[in-house]
């Protein structure tokens, strides 16, 4: 079986055109024809020996991945993306002013089972090899418009997909590759507090979300089963040292409000404890429809008053209004066939 092109760092790939008699300057070629010029195929590298791209083409593959997209009136296209190693995923293009931000998926399935995420209702088939996330970027890029940031908000927890994760990170920042600026990349984590920690001693500042959804332990544990084992304390420690090890970057939090269960005035005075005197910004996200859950998006005054509490109390606050709601590709709406047994 062939090997996706997009699993290997330059280093990697580099060592193995060594081992085919290569020379060094090969490298450079390859990686600049499949990310700077999103090569569909090793045809398209025409500065290449046609023996070298038969070589190539009989070792790898590259290129968009076989995929059905659907587009709403919002500005997102939700893209189901047919896996070279098995299954689909769904991943987002969401317009974003002249560019485009891509969403991409770390995990078929998740395991973190938020009560608010179709997500979280597929369980857990496997994580995403390092290629098979790059592919997703690749694919929307090859739609058309400059993908100006990437956003790791797709199906999945991603540490719990860490060693891919961040080879993919690797790539999507290095110059040779992608050479996107890490502060226009986010990864989205529903608070794995110990590998916030490791993410933090890799240096490299990256915007950080933390999907927090609840001011008290009783509350998370409840709606956020999956991680339930790291206290919010933990977690907001975590927090902390992921914005030293970056030179003060504060870290995201999202709060998905959910209508009568966690949008109570009480619940905005227990979160202003707890982000009150770290660096911070709080992302208020009123719940997107899902259809496994009874769940309800607060009305707009109980937003706005639980929004301006947090303000009053000394927070960084937002309303971030979700796009592709109207083609299930917002926030916690991702999901496809997959369930587990």
């Amino acid at each position: 079986m062939k090997q996706c092109l997009y699993d290997l760092s330059f280093y990697e790939f580099g060592v193995w055109l060594a081992n085919q008699g290569q020379k060094p300057f090969r490298t450079s070629q390859v990686f600049d024809w499949a990310y700077k010029k999103n090569a569909g195929s090793f045809d398209d590298m025409t500065n290449l020996s046609k023996e070298l791209r038969t070589l190539l083409d009989g070792s790898f593959h590259l290129g968009p991945l076989p995929h059905t997209a659907t587009s709403g009136d919002q500005g997102a296209t939700k893209l189901l993306v047919k896996l070279p190693l098995g299954g689909e995923v769904e991943c987002v293009r969401v317009a974003m002013g002249n560019t485009f931000t891509a969403c991409l998926s770390s995990q078929l399935g998740c395991a973190v089972r938020c009560a608010f995420c179709a997500t979280g209702q597929m369980g857990c088939e496997r994580g995403l090899d390092p290629g098979e996330i790059i592919a997703q970027l690749i694919t929307i890029r090859a739609m058309g418009g400059q993908v100006s940031n990437v956003v790791f908000m797709g199906m999945g927890e991603p540490f719990h997909n860490y060693a891919n994760l961040l080879h993919a990170i690797r790539l999507i920042v290095d110059k040779r590759a992608f050479g996107m600026s890490p502060s226009r990349i986010t990864v989205s984590t529903a608070g794995v507090a110990p590998m916030i920690h490791k993410y933090a001693e890799e240096r490299i500042p990256t915007e950080l979300t933390i999907s927090l959804n609840a001011p008290n332990d009783e509350l998370r544990e409840r709606l956020m089963p999956g991680v339930a084992e790291w206290p919010i304390a933990q977690v907001a420690a975590a927090a902390k040292a992921y914005t030293k090890a970056t030179g003060g970057q504060p870290v995201t939090f999202a709060y998905v409000l959910i209508d009568g269960v966690n949008d109570h005035l009480d619940h905005a005075r227990e979160l202003a404890q707890l982000l009150r005197r770290q660096p911070h910004h709080l992302n208020v996200i009123p719940l997107n429809p899902v259809s496994h859950t009874d769940l309800k998006r607060p009305s707009r005054q109980r937003t706005n008053a639980f929004i301006l509490h947090c303000r009053r109390s000394g927070l960084n606050v937002s309303l971030r209004r979700s796009k592709g709601v109207d083609v299930d590709a917002a926030c916690g709406q991702l999901s496809t066939g997959l369930r587990a047994a």
